[in-house]
């Protein structure tokens, strides 16, 4: 199951509204005003995505991925810069990106199903790959 798998399996869940007692926008019309059900899938798709940089910074199986996270400026600035970006759209973006601002206990939920990437990675790094047996066999050149 890759990120992409989890990603689907939170944000796709059903009935998701019912467990955090918000009115759903599932039924809206088209040009409806944002709702908050809409604006929470958004966040914590885009906070999911930001915990998942933190996931590719480690790629060969390293378990441990916030090492040396702060020698890497590039990264940190972008990282800042993306979350900076997501407060901004959500908070005061309103219509133009249909979204609402959500209270501190939404964002903590966001958050929060946001970290279930971070944590996610760990459970896929943690997976032999090297032991799995090989059912195709590699593309070669053809000879000529």
């Amino acid at each position: 199951m890759k990120l992409v798998d989890f990603e689907r399996a939170t944000l796709f869940a059903p009935r998701g509204e019912i467990l955090l007692n918000i009115a759903s926008g599932r039924n809206a019309p088209l040009h409806a005003p944002p709702s908050v059900h809409y604006t929470i899938v958004f966040n914590t798709f885009v906070l999911m995505q930001i915990f998942n940089e933190i996931n590719a910074r480690k790629i060969h199986g390293e378990r441990n991925v916030f090492e040396g996270i702060f020698k890497n400026t590039i990264f940190c600035v972008i990282l800042l810069g993306t979350l900076l970006a997501q407060i901004l759209i959500v908070q005061v973006g309103g219509s133009p990106f249909s979204c609402v601002a959500l209270n501190w206990q939404q964002w903590l939920i966001c958050a929060c199903l946001g970290l279930g990437s971070l944590l996610w990675g760990q459970v896929v790094s943690s997976i032999p790959s090297c032991g799995c047996p090989k059912v195709i066999k590699p593309a070669t050149r053809a000879e000529k």
